[in-house]
């Protein structure tokens, strides 16, 4: 038996890309389980944003994807043709688990949750050629897993990820993660960890737990201890809450942290307007002095980048331009996105009725509106995020944030901070240019002069 595990495109529209320089995340541990419980089959890894998926070239018998919202109607066609050329399609990921009706539709088995308590279950079951229509995993505990195999990519990558948690305790309407991950966290056995970054080829990586720091403040010191003794010469960025920040061992915390290699972190902003944090139920992670939580992250020197959903129906105008003076005031960048309901969320039943219709799930991007907003329309909406996103990423701007952030950090907090904005940046940049030249090609439906 031969597996192909592929990774979908980002781009809009399933266009291939550059991609990002950063391993897809779970294709090399889900090949590590595979390897371990079919040692005998062969496996094969494709990252769609480097490589095309040409479904009549496939020489796999099997062919599985993971699967976020704004992917699937890419992965659905690639699926439909695959299987119309006799190969067996497996989907699994967020929005396969958020709507396995709907992707069952589109294969002969879907993973709904994790896959460590199933994945065998449903190899047999394919070997037998009677595969159910879906597989529920449960919640494994995480210790005894296996080693990402990071050698089976045609592409090559500066970044590879590593976790050391599953879940999150916080409760965010917008987030999925403690609907299908859990709402108490699980967490890795520190010497795990250690033993894997320490063996891995990399040197860079990117921290994939929901939150770094926040699911045990004390954990999360010994096993930045643990990391600064074990593991030398490589760096890493992740995702955190500012509520433990506030934490009584806040500095142990942020000195370890920059000792086991943290050079930059994207912390949970969320939203620049109060209404909109307590509709989302974002403010337990944000703590009452978020200001001074980024400003002590950076004089410990770790860069700062704030995660921030815009366009909410609570939202007004001046949010957009009130995020660039935050960020000016802060020195620090930011990512900020266009506030999104996906499926298996809570925000998705609070929006439901002002839903648009008509469209697809690649419009789930964080590129569009996707529901009514009492006063600012979509098209609204969508240009003032493309502004906000050219004054953030100019290149004086981008200089002064590196200038800001604490000499403990030099070279790599420095350098990581370029690294993540430059090609922040430019990526935002191609997306607006990318955008015009198709305006520029839909012919208005309104004759001139009306409108």
């Amino acid at each position: 038996m031969k597996l192909l595990l592929v990774s979908p495109p980002f781009g809009e529209k399933g266009q291939t890309s550059k991609g990002l320089p950063i391993a897809p995340p779970v294709l090399e541990y889900l090949a590590a389980l595979t390897r371990g419980l079919r040692p005998d089959w062969e496996l094969e890894l494709l990252d769609a944003n480097r490589e095309h998926l040409v479904p009549q070239e496939v020489s796999a018998d099997l062919v599985g994807f993971t699967v976020l919202t704004p992917q699937a109607p890419w992965v659905y066609r690639k699926a439909d043709a695959l299987r119309g050329l006799g190969k067996k399609v497996v989907l699994g990921g967020i929005h396969a688990s958020a709507l396995p009706e709907e992707a069952s539709s589109h294969a002969d088995a879907v993973l709904v949750g994790e896959a460590e308590t199933v994945l065998d279950e449903l190899f047999q079951d394919l070997e037998r050629g009677s595969p159910k229509r879906v597989y529920h995993g449960h919640f494994p505990e995480l210790a005894g897993q296996p080693q990402p195999l990071t050698s089976l990519w045609k592409a090559r990558y500066v970044y590879g990820y590593f976790q050391t948690s599953r879940g999150c305790p916080h409760r965010c309407t917008f987030c999925s993660v403690h609907e299908f991950f859990g709402g108490k966290a699980r967490v890795r056995p520190i010497d795990e960890v250690v033993a894997e970054l320490a063996q891995s080829p990399r040197r860079l990586f990117w921290g994939i737990d929901d939150n770094i720091w926040g699911v045990d403040v004390a954990r999360s010191v010994e096993l930045y201890g643990a990391m600064a003794h074990g593991v030398r010469g490589k760096w890493w960025f992740g995702s955190a809450d500012l509520v433990s920040v506030e934490h009584p061992r806040a500095d142990e915390l942020l000195r370890n942290a920059r000792r086991a290699g943290l050079t930059a972190v994207l912390v949970g902003w969320e939203s620049n307007n109060l209404k909109s944090l307590e509709e989302y139920r974002a403010t337990s992670k944000q703590g009452s002095r978020r200001r001074e939580a980024i400003k002590r992250i950076r004089g410990h020197g770790i860069e700062v980048m704030l995660f921030i959903m815009v366009g909410g129906r609570q939202d007004l105008r001046e949010d957009f331009d009130g995020i660039v003076r935050l960020c000016d005031e802060l020195k620090v960048s930011a990512h900020p996105v266009m506030a999104t309901p996906f499926p298996g969320t809570e925000l998705r039943e609070q929006y439901r009725e002002q839903l648009l219709p008509g469209l697809e799930w690649d419009s789930y991007d964080g590129n569009h509106a996707v529901f009514e907003h009492p006063t600012m329309s979509k098209g609204e909406r969508e240009e003032r995020l493309i502004e906000l996103r050219a004054q953030l990423f100019t290149l004086p701007k981008i200089f002064q944030r590196m200038a800001q952030v604490s000499w403990r950090g030099f070279p790599m907090s420095h350098l990581t901070s370029f690294m993540i904005q430059y090609p922040q940046g430019r990526a935002f940049r191609e997306y607006a240019r990318q955008r015009r030249l198709l305006a520029a090609r839909v012919p208005s439906p309104l004759p001139r002069g009306e409108g």
